[in-house]
Protein backbone atom coordinates (compact mmCIF):
# COMPACT_ATOMS: atom_id res chain seq x y z
CA UNK A 1 0.00 0.00 0.00
CA UNK A 2 1.13 3.42 -0.82
CA UNK A 3 1.60 6.41 1.34
CA UNK A 4 -0.55 8.96 1.32
CA UNK A 5 0.47 11.66 -1.37
CA UNK A 6 1.33 15.56 -0.25
CA UNK A 7 -0.68 16.13 -3.79
CA UNK A 8 -3.93 18.44 -2.68
CA UNK A 9 -6.10 16.83 -5.77
CA UNK A 10 -5.38 13.36 -4.26
CA UNK A 11 -5.83 14.03 -0.79
CA UNK A 12 -9.37 15.90 -1.47
CA UNK A 13 -10.44 12.50 -3.91
CA UNK A 14 -9.19 10.64 -0.95
CA UNK A 15 -11.22 12.71 1.98
CA UNK A 16 -14.30 12.47 -1.09
CA UNK A 17 -14.04 8.35 -1.61
CA UNK A 18 -14.13 7.33 2.07
CA UNK A 19 -16.95 10.00 2.81
CA UNK A 20 -18.69 8.99 -0.01
CA UNK A 21 -18.41 5.44 1.00
CA UNK A 22 -19.77 5.79 4.49
CA UNK A 23 -22.57 8.00 3.32
CA UNK A 24 -23.66 5.10 1.03
CA UNK A 25 -23.25 2.21 3.21
CA UNK A 26 -25.30 4.43 5.93
CA UNK A 27 -28.20 4.97 3.32
CA UNK A 28 -28.42 1.40 2.55
CA UNK A 29 -28.72 0.66 6.50
CA UNK A 30 -31.61 3.21 6.80
CA UNK A 31 -33.07 1.89 4.10
CA UNK A 32 -32.28 -1.57 4.10
CA UNK A 33 -32.55 -2.72 7.89
CA UNK A 34 -30.72 -6.16 8.25
CA UNK A 35 -33.48 -8.46 8.25
CA UNK A 36 -34.02 -6.77 4.11
CA UNK A 37 -33.44 -8.90 1.39
CA UNK A 38 -29.81 -9.90 -0.06
CA UNK A 39 -30.80 -8.54 -3.66
CA UNK A 40 -30.99 -4.62 -2.39
CA UNK A 41 -27.61 -4.77 -1.06
CA UNK A 42 -26.51 -5.72 -4.19
CA UNK A 43 -26.97 -2.09 -5.24
CA UNK A 44 -23.38 -1.24 -3.35
CA UNK A 45 -21.48 -3.25 -5.72
CA UNK A 46 -21.11 -1.05 -8.64
CA UNK A 47 -20.64 2.05 -6.51
CA UNK A 48 -17.71 0.55 -5.01
CA UNK A 49 -16.34 0.06 -7.68
CA UNK A 50 -16.79 3.40 -9.04
CA UNK A 51 -14.91 4.78 -5.95
CA UNK A 52 -12.24 2.53 -6.89
CA UNK A 53 -11.34 3.99 -9.55
CA UNK A 54 -12.31 7.36 -7.66
CA UNK A 55 -9.16 6.35 -5.40
CA UNK A 56 -7.17 5.19 -8.51
CA UNK A 57 -7.70 8.76 -9.77
CA UNK A 58 -5.67 10.13 -6.89
CA UNK A 59 -3.31 7.95 -7.38
CA UNK A 60 -3.03 8.94 -11.06
CA UNK A 61 -2.98 12.90 -9.65
CA UNK A 62 -0.29 11.73 -6.47
CA UNK A 63 2.21 10.33 -9.52
CA UNK A 64 1.45 12.88 -11.98
CA UNK A 65 3.16 15.13 -9.42
CA UNK A 66 6.59 12.82 -10.70
CA UNK A 67 9.28 13.85 -13.07
CA UNK A 68 8.72 10.82 -14.40
CA UNK A 69 6.08 11.65 -16.39
CA UNK A 70 4.16 8.52 -18.07
CA UNK A 71 5.53 6.27 -15.84
CA UNK A 72 5.01 2.55 -14.87
CA UNK A 73 3.21 3.82 -11.59
CA UNK A 74 0.96 6.26 -13.34
CA UNK A 75 0.23 4.08 -16.05
CA UNK A 76 -1.03 1.51 -13.51
CA UNK A 77 -3.30 4.02 -11.76
CA UNK A 78 -4.96 4.92 -15.40
CA UNK A 79 -5.50 0.96 -15.59
CA UNK A 80 -7.09 0.15 -12.00
CA UNK A 81 -9.29 3.65 -12.64
CA UNK A 82 -9.85 2.29 -16.24
CA UNK A 83 -11.07 -0.96 -15.23
CA UNK A 84 -12.76 0.42 -11.89
CA UNK A 85 -15.18 2.16 -14.61
CA UNK A 86 -15.76 -0.33 -16.83
CA UNK A 87 -16.46 -3.38 -13.90
CA UNK A 88 -18.66 -0.91 -12.72
CA UNK A 89 -20.56 -0.10 -15.41
CA UNK A 90 -21.04 -3.80 -16.34
CA UNK A 91 -22.40 -4.86 -12.99
CA UNK A 92 -24.62 -2.11 -13.25
CA UNK A 93 -25.86 -3.24 -16.45
CA UNK A 94 -25.86 -6.92 -16.49
CA UNK A 95 -24.92 -8.36 -12.73
CA UNK A 96 -26.88 -6.45 -10.71
CA UNK A 97 -30.47 -6.44 -12.68
CA UNK A 98 -30.20 -10.27 -13.12
CA UNK A 99 -28.93 -11.29 -9.73
CA UNK A 100 -31.77 -9.11 -8.43
CA UNK A 101 -34.22 -10.85 -10.11
CA UNK A 102 -32.90 -14.08 -9.31
CA UNK A 103 -32.42 -13.35 -5.55
CA UNK A 104 -35.90 -12.05 -5.72
CA UNK A 105 -37.33 -15.05 -7.28
CA UNK A 106 -35.95 -17.59 -4.65
CA UNK A 107 -33.16 -18.60 -7.21
CA UNK A 108 -36.50 -20.43 -8.49
CA UNK A 109 -36.40 -19.79 -12.31
CA UNK A 110 -35.11 -17.11 -14.43
CA UNK A 111 -37.25 -15.79 -17.09
CA UNK A 112 -35.58 -13.61 -19.63
CA UNK A 113 -32.15 -11.44 -19.37
CA UNK A 114 -32.65 -8.19 -17.53
CA UNK A 115 -30.43 -5.52 -18.69
CA UNK A 116 -29.86 -1.85 -17.05
CA UNK A 117 -28.57 -0.60 -20.58
CA UNK A 118 -28.79 3.16 -19.77
CA UNK A 119 -26.73 5.70 -21.89
CA UNK A 120 -25.04 6.45 -18.47
CA UNK A 121 -23.68 3.04 -17.97
CA UNK A 122 -22.44 2.85 -21.80
CA UNK A 123 -20.51 5.80 -20.97
CA UNK A 124 -18.95 4.94 -17.86
CA UNK A 125 -18.52 1.64 -19.79
CA UNK A 126 -16.50 3.34 -22.79
CA UNK A 127 -14.64 6.00 -20.69
CA UNK A 128 -13.16 2.80 -18.60
CA UNK A 129 -12.07 1.35 -21.65
CA UNK A 130 -10.34 4.39 -22.72
CA UNK A 131 -8.42 4.62 -19.84
CA UNK A 132 -7.52 0.99 -20.23
CA UNK A 133 -6.11 1.18 -23.79
CA UNK A 134 -4.27 4.68 -23.08
CA UNK A 135 -2.52 2.99 -20.20
CA UNK A 136 -1.81 0.15 -22.61
CA UNK A 137 -0.72 2.52 -25.56
CA UNK A 138 1.54 4.56 -22.83
CA UNK A 139 3.39 1.60 -21.86
CA UNK A 140 4.22 0.73 -25.79
CA UNK A 141 5.44 4.20 -25.99
CA UNK A 142 7.42 3.90 -22.85
CA UNK A 143 9.17 0.68 -24.18
CA UNK A 144 9.80 1.89 -27.32
CA UNK A 145 11.65 4.86 -25.84
CA UNK A 146 13.41 3.20 -23.09
CA UNK A 147 14.48 1.18 -26.50
CA UNK A 148 16.16 4.08 -27.66
CA UNK A 149 18.15 5.02 -24.84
Amino acid sequence: MTALSTSPIALVLRFFVVIAAVLLVLKHLAIYPASAAGADWLGLVAPALYLWAFWSGAEVFSRSRDATGFGPALLSGLNQMGAGLMLGAWVAILAEPALRHLMQNGFVMMTGARFDLTLANLVLAFAGLTLILLARRGRQIRAELDGFV
